[in-house]
Formats: C-alpha cells, structure tokens, sequence
C-alpha cells in the first residue's frame, strides 16, 4: 500500500513504479485502444539522448502517476494547489530515491513533447481540434498499444537496463520488445 498523501521512498520499487505506470492510461482512457503511462516512458527514454541520466529521467518524469496521482490538465491545475503540490512532492521522491538530477526536466521535456506528437499520430483519430502546436513526428516509430501487463513488463525491462545495466534505452533494444514499430533497424 502506498500513502500518496505521506509517501515513502521505500514504497517506490521499480516493480511498484512499473506496476502503477501500466495501470495508469494516457489521455484519461479516451483513445481506442489502451495506452499506459509506462509505454509513454519508455518511448521519451527512446527519444532522448543516450545519455544514461537524461534517460532516467526520462523513464520516471511520471512516476507520481504511478501512486494514485494522474496527471492534471494545465489548466486545472491552479484550481488544485495541494493535489499538485502532493504531486510535485511523489515526483521528487522518486527522483532522489533513484539519485536522479531533477533540473533534467527541461532537458527531458521536448523529447515529452515530441512523445505526445507522436501518440497524437498513431492514437488519437480525432485530435484535429487541439494539439496543433506540436512537433512533426518522426517516422521511424509507431506505437502498438500494450495492455497493462506486457506495458508493465517493457518498463520493469527498461528500469533494469538503464539503470542495472547502465545501458541506454535504444533502437537495437527496443526493436526486441513489444510495444513499438521501429523502421530502419538492421
């Protein structure tokens, strides 16, 4: 059991983390085919640098969602200070639980954006009356919706990669599991 109102770094496994993550559906559940915030992850940690940091970051820039605590459109946000506050407080545990620089942020946060191009893409068929700001979406990978189960296993995969292994989630890896339809590889 997880307290998100009095959190405890020891409660934030990467098997609590994957297992919450796979659990949480992007877009509060409004696309046609389920999509977890833990697929959403591994797809920033692709998308940014190899750098083992950036993509730890990357990797855990939602890990709050994984303890009760979804996402909040902007702008509501002002409208709940203490339920982002109560965010922002998870967020940070987890970072320094895992000794990760939270000043990565703003260099995790276009690969974010460009994430979300790229679902826009693939899983939102009638998106045409927002997210006109966004980046053009590469090519090279399309997303195949995972239930929470393998969702869950892709991340629990990547946490021991990047950071047990101390290797980078990249195309050769990704292109070995579920989840993404990577072109170009070989």
């Amino acid at each position: 059991m997880f307290a998100p109102l009095a959190p405890s770094p020891e409660g934030m496994s990467p098997g609590a983390i994957a297992c919450g993550l796979a659990n949480a559906c992007r877009f509060g559940g409004q696309t046609p085919r389920y999509y977890s915030v833990a697929q959403h992850s591994v797809l920033v940690a692709l998308l940014a640098p190899d750098a083992l940091d950036v993509q730890r970051y990357a990797l855990l820039h939602d890990a709050e969602e994984a303890f009760g605590l979804p996402d909040l459109p902007t702008p509501m946000k002002p409208f709940f200070p203490q339920f982002v506050e109560a965010q922002e407080r998870i967020g940070r545990m987890a970072l320094d639980r895992y000794g990760v620089d939270p000043d990565l942020k703003r260099v995790v946060k276009p690969y974010d954006t460009l994430a979300l191009a790229i679902e826009k893409r693939d899983l939102k068929e009638a998106s045409e009356g927002y997210l006109h700001d966004l980046p053009a979406p590469p090519g090279w990978v399309r997303i195949r919706p995972l239930t929470p189960r393998p969702a869950e296993r892709l991340f629990r995969a990547a946490m021991a990669r990047v950071f047990g292994d101390g290797r980078p989630v990249d195309r050769g890896w990704l292109s070995a599991q579920a989840g993404f339809d990577l072109r170009g590889i070989g």
